[in-house]
């Protein structure tokens, strides 16, 4: 719910959509890089108050950028 009130994930039309989950998998999604830290700290954040520990090791991090147009 904090993602969402944060509106700082990736928009498809009037959705904000800042995470996708899947039994023990999330996605994090955000349009810019600052957006993304945004997101990482509201994370962060939940997993300290509700003692949620990720591993890092299996993470992994895709930058996607829109083709230039000629």
């Amino acid at each position: 719910m904090r993602l969402v009130k944060a509106r700082v994930g990736c928009h498809i039309g009037t959705y904000s959509v800042g995470v996708l989950a899947y039994a023990d998998d999330i996605v994090l999604l955000a349009p810019t890089p600052a957006a993304m830290h945004q997101v990482l700290e509201i994370c962060d954040e939940y997993a300290n108050e509700h003692s949620i520990v990720s591993n890092g090791n299996k993470s992994k991090c895709l930058i996607s950028e829109p083709k230039k147009r000629s």
